[in-house]
Formats: C-alpha cells, sequence, structure tokens
C-alpha cells in the first residue's frame, strides 16, 4: 500500500533500519538485503487464522507537538478483535517499532501491518503509533511520546475496548530503548515486555559523564536490570544471531544481568537469523520464535 507520509510526518520508526547501518558480520556479507523500500513493504513470515477480520482504526490523534514546519500530530493505529461488543475489555499490546529513516510513516510498514492483525486475530487489542525519533535531535523525545501514548490508551480504556491492567510491551531494534520505563515505572499494569533484536543500551560517549549517565539511567532497559531492586514484569528476548555485535553484545549482558538478578526471563536465538528476521528470514525458526512470543503474551495477558 502506498505510505501515509508528508513533510510533516517524519519517519517515526522501524524494526529493521539499524540494519543498514549496522556493522555486518562475515557470515552476512553474501546474503542479499533487499533494498529499504522493498523491506518496508514486506509482511511477517508468520501469519494465523482470522487476520483478515480484524477491526483497524487508523489516524487516532493521540498527540501534538510543534515541529520544524509547525504542529505535528503524532497518531495511532488500533487493531481490535473481529466483532468486538461495546462492553468488551480486551488485555493490549504495544508495538514499540525502533530507529527513524527517511519520510516513512511507520505504522504502515508491512511488519507492524501484519503484526497488528496477528495480535487482533489473536484475541488482543494491537496498537502501532508514531513518535518522534531523536537520532540528531533530543533523544528523550521518543520516550516522553511513549509515555503519553501509555497514558493516552489507559484514559481511553472504555473507548479502545481495553483492559488498562493487562498491557504487553512488545519492542523491535532501537525501540528497546522505551522499555525502560516498562520495566520500572509501569509495573503495575505491565505484565510482560517483548524484545525482538532490541537495542538495550545506547551509546551516549560523545556527551559528559554526567549527562551520558542521566540519558542512559532513562534510555538503557540494561540500566534497569542492573539496578533493579524490584521484580520486573517477564520479559522474552528474540536474538538475531547474525545481527551487529553492537546490538548482541549489550543484548547479552541484559540477559545474563536479569538471570544474576534471578528475574523472569525466556530468550530464544535465530542463529542463522538477520536483524529483521521476522519479515526477512522464512523458514522455520524464524516462525517458531514467533509462535513462542505469541504464546508467551498469551500465558502472560490472560492469566493471573
Amino acid at each position: 500500500m502506498t505510505p501515509r507520509t508528508s513533510k510533516s510526518e517524519k519517519c517515526f520508526g522501524t524494526a529493521f533500519i539499524l540494519m543498514a547501518c549496522a556493522t555486518i558480520s562475515h557470515a552476512q556479507q553474501n546474503i542479499r538485503t533487499p533494498p529499504f523500500e522493498e523491506m518496508y513493504k514486506m509482511p511477517c513470515v508468520y501469519s494465523v487464522p482470522g487476520m483478515d477480520k480484524v477491526q483497524v482504526r487508523r489516524d487516532i490523534v493521540y498527540k501534538t507537538v510543534e515541529g520544524p514546519d509547525g504542529k505535528i500530530d503524532l497518531k495511532l493505529d488500533l487493531y481490535t478483535p473481529s466483532g468486538a461488543k461495546t462492553t468488551d475489555r480486551f488485555p493490549v499490546v504495544i508495538l514499540i517499532s525502533g530507529g527513524a529513516a527517511g519520510d516513512h510513516d511507520f505504522r504502515d510498514a508491512g511488519i507492524y501491518l501484519s503484526y497488528g492483525r496477528i495480535l487482533g486475530a489473536s484475541g488482543y487489542v494491537a496498537i502501532t503509533f508514531a513518535k518522534r525519533f531523536g537520532r540528531d535531535g533530543d533523544p528523550l523525545q521518543g520516550l516522553t511520546d511513549f509515555n503519553d501514548l501509555v497514558a493516552y490508551i489507559r484514559g481511553h480504556a472504555a473507548q479502545f475496548h481495553v483492559n488498562p491492567g493487562r498491557m504487553a510491551f512488545w519492542a523491535f531494534s532501537a525501540g528497546g530503548t522505551l522499555l525502560s520505563p516498562v520495566l520500572s515505572d509501569m509495573r503495575p499494569y505491565a505484565r510482560a515486555a517483548l524484545c525482538f533484536y532490541c537495542v538495550t543500551d545506547r551509546d551516549f560517549s560523545s556527551l559528559s559523564a554526567d549527562d551520558a549517565q542521566r540519558l542512559r539511567e532513562r534510555l538503557s532497559p540494561l540500566v534497569q536490570i542492573e539496578g533493579a531492586e524490584y521484580a520486573v514484569p517477564p520479559i522474552f528476548v528474540a536474538r538475531a544471531g547474525l545481527d551487529a555485535p553492537g546490538i548482541n553484545e549489550p543484548l547479552g549482558r541484559f540477559v545474563t544481568g536479569a538471570v544474576t538478578k534471578n528475574l523472569s526471563i525466556e530468550m530464544m536465538n535465530h542463529p542463522d537469523g538477520r536483524h529483521g528476521f521476522d519479515l526477512l528470514d522464512a523458514d522455520a525458526r524464524s516462525r517458531e520464535i514467533i509462535q513462542r512470543a505469541l504464546e508467551f503474551i498469551k500465558a502472560r495477558l490472560e492469566g493471573n
């Protein structure tokens, strides 16, 4: 489909864009990576029955911000199980996309269109959303937008058929940094955190030591894990074996740190998987990992 983009609606995130600039391992060098525009349209390699029956509401404005060219409406898309009644309240899964590139709105990326429908057909309300991504600007803008989005959803729970006490957060790539508040401030209602080939620590070495530490405390799930003195929501990690060392090394420390703290964490590795394996690698292991992620969500959102 044609992306809904405009000059004022800059790209707010994708699950796979870091792949374009990451250091590629030797094993990946002979694997063809499609052009970005092709990847943008690619659906998830997994599907479930009833995806075509999911109810979709698009372009719900959850926040308006000032941009370089004037006001910008930040929007969300809502995927609701088919046949939802006015009184129904479903658990909700918020999909957190990653880093930005170009003028694309990644609510329309094939991977998120797929996951929205997969989750809706699985009995949940799924939400994709636009956010500011401060690659060259304020790195906290995306965090502020995410926190405001969650508050907006909880404040409109009845309107969106959402159970605000049963929320899961599924992050991809650089979107992993936004799991930081999920592992801390959102613990009362966050039932699960999922991390697909995530950035779990950011490099702020170009800043002063104090500023770097301040930002890491806000944008590093690794810091949250290392300093955890409480029970965090159960965590599911999917690792891409052929991902960049700059992603996999801190991800490994994240998993080890969670185990050291005796937290609830499950990790599945795709030895031959690339960054974005859930759209790039249509193999049995990719589908197995996605299926297990859905089972993980079910156990955390539908259990006690």
